[in-house]
C-alpha cells in the first residue's frame, strides 16, 4: 500500500488483501514485510527427547505403528512418566 488511495477497499483489492488485513496494517503503520512472525517455536519442553531414539526404532521395525499405539506402549514401560494429556503431542511430532 506504498500509493495512497482514496478507498481502503480498493487499496486493499489491488494489494489481494482484505479490507480488515489493510486496516490492521494502516493501524500499525507497517507493511506485513516489516512485522516479526508470532511464535513459530516450541513454549515447553519436549517431554519424549529422552525416548525419541526408542520410538524411531519402533518405527523402524515396524512404520505402520500409530502414534497411540507407541505411547500406551511408552506409558507402560515408563511408568507414571507420560499423562494420558501428552498423547496428542506425540501424534504432531
Amino acid at each position: 500500500m506504498g500509493k495512497v488511495e482514496t478507498n481502503l477497499e480498493t487499496a486493499a483489492a489491488k494489494a489481494g488483501m482484505d479490507a480488515k488485513t489493510a486496516r490492521k496494517y494502516r493501524r500499525l503503520g507497517r507493511v506485513p514485510s516489516e512485522l516479526t512472525p508470532g511464535s513459530r517455536w516450541r513454549t515447553r519442553a519436549d517431554c519424549f527427547q529422552e525416548v525419541w531414539e526408542e520410538v524411531q526404532s519402533l518405527l523402524e521395525v515396524n512404520a505402520g505403528l500409530e502414534a497411540k499405539t507407541i505411547f500406551e506402549y511408552l506409558q507402560r514401560r515408563y511408568a507414571g512418566r507420560f499423562s494420558a494429556k501428552l498423547s496428542f503431542a506425540l501424534t504432531y511430532r
